[in-house]
């Protein structure tokens, strides 16, 4: 039993999350500023549709929560899924509550000020068809043919993927009067919180929320753009970072009321940023090199996980109960993700490299990886330039980032844990991207990602074991930033934060370290020493005097993450994409 946990969360074999299994359809929406911050509402129009072909099957959409997550992780209703398997599913915006818990359903209907008690029929249409519209609810009048001659019509409305009770008349507009009546009651009842009446040869109805409508996608930017708000105030000069925010979401899985599963949405990592030190390299491991939004989040994401290890191993049994990591037995890593628990990407831009603003024909699988557009691509000294012709002694004196492209491709192999993360925990692959950039190319994206380098065929050893390719599954969401921006005043700084601290944390681009006026700041708490100072802190707490002997940065970094990253280095090198930069000076600091 602990085994098959340990894959799970290890995400060994990576399977979807619940969250991503449910596909509603979409329809088109409109920003709609009235209804808080940064909310949307759907264009009301045509979202009626009408079957002549009896009754359908209802549907089972699960039913989430927001949790009791922190302030600034605050879940956002249920998700569902556009495409898998590399292709960006595509879905509408919706209208969101910032902040709180997600089933607050009737805090929707006042917002949408419904008259659902004691509707008259005539009336009872029209409200149905303004709550569909508004809420984005799918809404379906099904005609029962099946009638009998003295009861002419017979109507059902499946609301959502829920079939309600039926309407009988002896026409057809009274009939469907009497179903939307009837679907208004249903409602009604799920807002008080009463038990829907059941309906004689029809299964039970399924409970009816926000949570049953809202995206994958739209939850995900729901929960960054929330958390970004709370942590920076609109009137702030930092605001306009928003335009470059990236995050790091978990999600949890939990079980929900009649037996539906439910998943909570919390942010744990945030970053933003555009831009690269372009300085000398410095030796002491207080230098952040990349400021890009998603490199930075992934780092957030270190600090989280780095806090997590010692909120498990010392923080008693309440910390072990809420930590995300439990212990794992066995000759392996010490922990690993808890089971249920996943992780997802939110970009607001096309990443750097080859998947920016890239359009290569699909057809030649082949020989697509061997064009120079997707050969790897290094920031130095303020430009982007494939690594083969960047002149060693340039690499080796001057800050030198690999684009956010290639660093994608890399964790859909190696997972968003790191070198020293890897003595306490298996490999942590990301479920799931959401890039809120409409100005790309999907299939391209795609191939950077999962193809590059091809593993069929390598020569030689492949991967160590637990290593292996996963797919990242992409969706094209919504974007956080205002409708109307105001001019950046965020140009060469980056904003980082993860949940349990305090306040974000303001990087210098240009310098690396925390913004300072007039004088250098101190070290960002996310540089390379400040990892191996958490990296300690965690060999400490478990006990390992093995780890505690290691001394430097370069040290501590040895072990199968270390032969993983070589080995896909020689592959890539192999396949004419490149060798991965390296940098053994860098790593020899030590705390």
């Amino acid at each position: 039993m602990a085994s098959s946990a340990s894959a799970d969360s290890g995400r060994r074999k990576p399977r979807l999350a619940a969250s991503l299994q449910i596909s509603p359809g979409p329809i088109p929406w409109r920003p709609l500023s009235s209804l808080g911050q940064q909310p949307w509402e759907p264009v009301p129009g045509p979202g009626v549709k009408e079957d002549d072909g009896g009754g359908g099957q209802p549907q089972a959409p699960a039913a989430g929560d927001g949790g009791p997550g922190q302030e600034a992780g605050a879940g956002v209703g249920q998700p569902g899924h556009g495409s898998l398997g590399g292709q960006l599913g595509t879905s509408p915006r919706v209208s969101v509550s910032p902040a709180g818990p997600a089933g607050d359903f009737p805090k929707a209907a006042r917002q949408l000020n419904l008259q659902l008690k004691n509707p008259p029929p005539g009336k009872a249409m029209t409200l149905l068809m303004e709550y569909a519209a508004s809420l984005g609810v799918s809404l379906i009048f099904r005609e029962d043919h099946r009638a009998g001659p003295g009861i002419p019509f017979s109507v059902s409305i499946e609301l959502d993927g829920v079939v309600c009770a039926a309407g009988t008349a002896n026409s057809k507009l009274e009939a469907k009067q009497q179903a939307a009546v009837s679907a208004l009651r249903y409602i009604r009842t799920q807002l008080e919180g009463q038990e829907p009446p059941k309906t004689p040869g029809r299964p039970p109805l399924i409970p009816l929320s926000v949570e049953s409508i809202v995206t994958h996608e739209q939850r995900c930017a729901a929960v960054v753009s929330a958390g970004f708000d709370r942590l920076v105030d609109e009137s702030s000069p930092y605001w306009a970072c928003k335009e470059t925010v990236a995050a790091v979401i978990l999600e949890r899985e939990v079980p929900g009321a009649r037996g539906h599963a439910k998943e909570i949405y919390e942010l744990v990592a945030l970053g933003t940023g555009s831009g690269c030190c372009a300085g000398w390299l410095e030796f002491s491991g207080r230098q952040l090199h990349d400021c890009h939004g998603l490199v930075v989040a992934r780092r957030a994401l270190l600090r989280f996980l780095f806090r997590q290890l010692l909120l498990a191993t010392q923080g008693g049994p309440r910390g072990k109960e809420r930590s995300v990591l439990a212990p794992q037995p066995g000759p392996g890593p010490p922990f690993a993700l808890k089971p249920g628990i996943f992780l997802h990407l939110y970009v607001s831009n096309t990443p750097k490299g080859a998947a920016h603003d890239i359009y290569v024909p699909s057809s030649s699988e082949g020989s697509f990886l061997h064009s120079p557009p997707f050969r790897l691509q290094a920031h130095i000294r303020g430009e982007l330039k494939p690594v083969c012709y960047v002149a060693p002694a340039l690499r080796d004196t001057h800050v030198g980032c690999l684009s956010a492209s290639d660093k994608l491709a890399r964790w859909a192999v190696l997972g968003l844990g790191g070198a020293l993360l890897a003595h306490f925990l298996p490999p942590l692959y990301a479920t799931s991207l959401v890039l809120a950039d409409p100005c790309h190319d999907p299939p391209t994206l795609s191939r950077v990602i999962h193809a590059r380098p091809s593993l069929d065929g390598a020569e030689g050893p492949c991967l160590p074991p637990p290593y292996v390719r996963t797919t990242l599954h992409l969706f094209a969401g919504p974007p956080v930033v205002p409708s109307d921006p105001t001019p950046s005043t965020c140009h060469g700084l980056s904003i980082n934060w993860s949940l349990g601290d305090p306040d974000i944390e303001v990087v210098d681009v240009a310098t690396g370290r925390v913004k300072a006026d007039g004088t250098l700041g101190p070290p960002s708490r996310l540089c390379k020493a400040a990892f191996l100072r958490a990296f300690r802190q965690a060999a400490r707490a478990l006990d390992k005097p093995r780890l505690l002997a290691l001394r430097t940065y370069e040290a501590a970094k040895a072990g199968i993450y270390q032969e993983a990253r070589q080995q896909l280095s020689v592959l890539l090198d192999q396949q004419g994409l490149g060798a991965w930069p390296s940098k053994p000076l860098v790593g020899k600091f030590r705390n």
